[in-house]
């Protein structure tokens, strides 16, 4: 209950703050977890550097188990982590692509960046970068436009992408822009995996999400601040990636409402450069 009401109140404040109260939340429900392994001590605290809720370690593994059972992630891929936040993929990543692979990470959190780069300091091919990108939940003084993001990787060098929980921030023209960065930089045969809030009939809110009519391609659980949580339209969103020049293969329903059909809360899809 008392979490409740201070999400509430926090929900009247500006960006930075409901940020980091909800990470103080996140934070809260992890200490007896910290406390109790010393592995975890070293991870980041989410009242600072907020890009990411819920157990850092758990859902950490559970992508990392989902890129391997549906994007066919090997230890010799050069890997492009999309908004990798304060580093809860890469901590997993890390060990994995040591002896053969590469990864880089970007965001555009200045402070989850800092961390990440301070813990992997000593793992060369562990890169991370900062964006100053625009948006208007994680990032309102951005000094680049969503539109005008370039990805921090050449053209043709990346064998796997993936974006968790990136379009569910983001409005269409910014992940059109993103879609079509992602072709640029994958190799040909590349995959990309990538979740989002994907609504279709039948399938277009829940208890969790409420979503409201935002535009004609999205909506958005507060039309005031659309980025807190977007939701896509099915057709609008896979006519975005084959714009893109990307081929959808798989498709899986999450759990954030009725109808799920993977471990994971968001929607899935898994796209193919050809």
């Amino acid at each position: 209950m008392a979490s409740r009401l201070v999400r509430t109140l926090a929900g009247f404040a500006p960006y930075g703050v409901r940020r980091s109260v909800a990470g103080a939340i996140v934070d809260l429900k992890s200490l007896p977890g910290r406390l109790s392994d010393r592995s975890r001590w070293a991870e980041p605290w989410s009242f600072v550097h907020n890009v990411g809720n819920g157990d850092f370690q758990a859902i950490g593994v559970m992508l990392l188990d989902n890129l391997k059972d549906h994007a066919g992630l090997k230890a010799d891929d050069q890997v492009l982590d999309i908004g990798c936040g304060n580093g809860r993929v890469a901590a997993q990543l890390a060990p994995l692509l040591r002896g053969a692979g590469g990864y880089m990470g970007f965001d555009i959190s200045r402070a989850g960046i800092a961390a990440c780069r301070r813990r992997y300091s000593g793992e060369p091919h562990m890169l991370f970068a900062h964006l100053d990108v625009w948006n208007g939940e994680y990032n309102q003084r951005g000094r680049i436009a969503d539109v005008d993001t370039v990805f921090p990787a050449e053209d043709g060098s990346i064998d796997l992408a993936f974006a968790t929980s990136v379009f569910t921030h983001m409005r269409m023209p910014a992940a059109r822009r993103y879609l079509a960065e992602t072709t640029r930089v994958l190799k040909p045969g590349g995959r990309f995996a990538f979740t989002a809030f994907v609504l279709e009939p039948g399938r277009e809110a829940s208890a969790d999400f409420a979503f409201k009519p935002f535009d004609e391609t999205s909506a958005a659980v507060d039309v005031r601040y659309p980025e807190r949580a977007i939701g896509h339209r099915r057709t609008s969103l896979e006519a975005a990636t084959a714009a893109a020049g990307l081929i959808v293969a798989r498709f899986w329903r999450g759990n954030w409402t009725a109808g799920g059909g993977y471990n994971g809360g968001q929607d899935l899809y898994l796209a193919v450069k050809p």
